[in-house]
Order: C-alpha cells, then structure tokens, then sequence
C-alpha cells in the first residue's frame, strides 16, 4: 500500500510537470509571435461649418462653407495654377490637408473639380443681382461681392474649369467673370477652384 502511495505520488508528479512544461512552452510561443500591427485610425476631414443665416462661412481651416449649395471651397482661389483639364483634375484629387494653407484635415482624394450644375448654382443669384466680374455674392448672399464682405480673397474673374465633359474633346467652365456656362477643349490651360463635399460628395 505505502509503494502505491509512492508510485501514484511519483506519476501526479510527472503530471503536472508535463502541464507546467507545455504551459511554459505556450507562453513563449505566445511572447514571440509576430503581431499584425494596427493600422492608423484614418483621420477625416473637417465638414461644413456655418448655418443658414448667411451663404458664405469662413470656416478658418483654408475652407470656405456655401450653405446654399452645401460645397467647401478652397479659400485660396488662386492658389493652384492654370491647367489642361486632365491635370486640373488630377491636381484638385491630389489636393490635401497642409496646401494651400488648408488645416481640414483633409487628404488626397477628397477634393474634386466643381460640376457644370454647381458652378451655375454658385453663380446664379449673383447674376440675377446683374453683379459684374467675379460674378459672386457677398458672405450674406444678398449683394454682389463687390459690395463685401468676404471670406475669398480676390478671387479672379475669370474661367474656371468644371468636371463636366463635353464630348470626347470638351468641358465646361464656370465664368465668373460674366456668370455664364462656357466650353472649352480640353488641352487649354485654365484656372483651378477645388470644391469638396456638396451633393456629389
């Protein structure tokens, strides 16, 4: 009886040693596998700032909010230089947080060329107040910018290229110098006003 107590005390001996081994093994496996790193938390760009009691907020990030039509502009329209239309669309794609003095937050790809339908948008109640070059509305959107203020300085008037081909060899332009929708081919070098956000987000 006193061998058995000896033998079955040897054998839970070699037990829990084998456990304490292979637990001992795991922990090392675990401490020296390799961890996927996590990838950053992607930032986002700033929104719209602003409400609706005037049209035009200066949201001092290098942004300019439309209440209107919900667009953010670049506040510095002349910041980025005359291009062909292919380049001006890469260029406003390529567009992000730290040019043109933006602190929005935002990163390539978030910026676009404006559309056929916005550039008339952002023109028409300007034209309808019979405003000359640039064809704009003040901050409260009830007079010409002329009469101020504003949150854009000196903007150009001039043509600005739209996103909206015309056929195979065209596009349109937003002419704030007259507040019309002009075409233009596409190798022409032409100014470049990057929106963000808007219906076509």
């Amino acid at each position: 009886m006193r061998n058995l107590n000896r033998r079955t005390l040897f054998n839970c001996s070699i037990g829990i040693f084998v456990l304490l081994l292979f637990a001992l093994v795991d922990g090392m496996t675990a401490a020296h596998s390799p961890v996927a790193p996590t990838a950053p938390a992607q930032k986002k760009a700033a929104g719209p700032c602003g409400d609706k009691s005037k049209r035009y907020f200066d949201c001092g990030n290098g942004t300019v909010t439309d209440s209107i039509t919900g667009l953010i502009w670049l506040k510095d329209s002349n910041c980025m230089m005359s291009l062909d239309w292919e380049a001006a669309r890469k260029a406003a794609a390529n567009l992000k947080d730290g040019d043109c003095m933006l602190k929005d937050g935002s990163a390539a790809g978030d910026w676009r060329l404006p559309t056929r339908e916005e550039w008339q948008a952002t023109m028409e109640k300007a034209k309808a107040l019979n405003c000359t070059g640039p064809v704009l509305t003040n901050d409260a959107g009830t007079g010409c910018i002329s009469a101020g203020p504003s949150p854009f300085p000196d903007p150009e008037a001039d043509y600005y290229w739209s996103s909206t081909k015309e056929g195979d060899a065209q596009a349109y332009l937003g002419d704030i110098d007259h507040g019309n929708l002009l075409k233009a081919n596409l190798i022409n070098s032409v100014r470049v006003w990057p929106v963000r956000g808007g219906a076509q987000k």
